[in-house]
C-alpha cells in the first residue's frame, strides 16, 4: 500500500508539471524499464498473431474441390413496394448462369457459385486473398402474401434483384 501511495504522489506532480508543455506521456515513459518490457511483449504478441494469420492454412492444401463446399450468406434487402416485394442481394463476382432461385412454401432459397480463374503466372505469389470463391447460399421465409410462383429476377452489376408479386386479396 505504501508503494502505491508513493507512485501516486510521484505521478500526480509529473502529470501536472507537464500538462502545458509539449512533452507527452510516452516521452515520460519511453525509458521506463517496465514500459519497455510491455512494449517488447506487445511487439512479440503482434509478431505471433501475424505469423499465425499468415501460416494458419499453409499446411492445408485448399484445393478447389475442397473450397467448393464452403459457403457464406450474402447481404440482402427485402422491401415491400405495396403490390410486390423486391429483394436485392449482393452477388458480386458470381457467374450469372450459376444462380439458382427456388421458392417453395413461401421459402426462398438462392444459390450461386464463383470459380477461381487462375490469373497467376509461374513465379507469382499471392500475398493475401479476400475474395470469396466457391458457393454462396441464402434462404429466407417470405411474407405470407408473397406469390412465389410468379417471381421475376434480374442480375446486373453484381446485384441480384428478385421481384415477387403479392397475392391478390379476395
Amino acid at each position: 500500500m505504501k508503494n502505491l501511495i508513493k507512485v501516486a504522489l510521484i505521478t500526480i506532480p509529473l502529470s501536472l508539471t507537464y500538462a502545458d508543455s509539449n512533452v507527452t506521456g510516452y516521452d515520460l515513459l519511453k525509458n521506463d524499464p517496465i514500459f519497455k518490457h510491455f512494449q517488447k511483449m506487445q511487439s512479440e504478441m503482434d509478431k505471433m498473431f501475424e505469423e499465425f494469420h499468415n501460416n494458419m492454412f499453409k499446411e492445408m492444401k485448399l484445393t478447389p474441390a475442397l473450397t467448393a463446399n464452403f459457403s457464406f450468406s450474402p447481404d440482402a434487402d427485402l422491401v415491400d413496394k405495396g403490390d410486390k416485394y423486391v429483394l436485392k442481394m449482393n452477388l458480386a463476382g458470381m457467374d450469372k448462369n450459376s444462380i439458382k432461385i427456388d421458392i417453395k412454401d413461401n421459402y426462398l432459397n438462392i444459390q450461386a457459385k464463383s470459380e477461381d480463374k487462375k490469373e497467376e503466372k509461374n513465379g507469382d505469389k499471392v500475398i493475401f486473398q479476400e475474395r470469396h470463391l466457391g458457393v454462396i447460399q441464402r434462404g429466407m421465409t417470405l411474407p405470407k402474401d408473397a406469390d412465389g410462383s410468379k417471381y421475376k429476377s434480374d442480375y446486373k452489376n453484381g446485384v441480384l434483384t428478385i421481384t415477387i408479386p403479392k397475392n391478390k386479396k379476395k
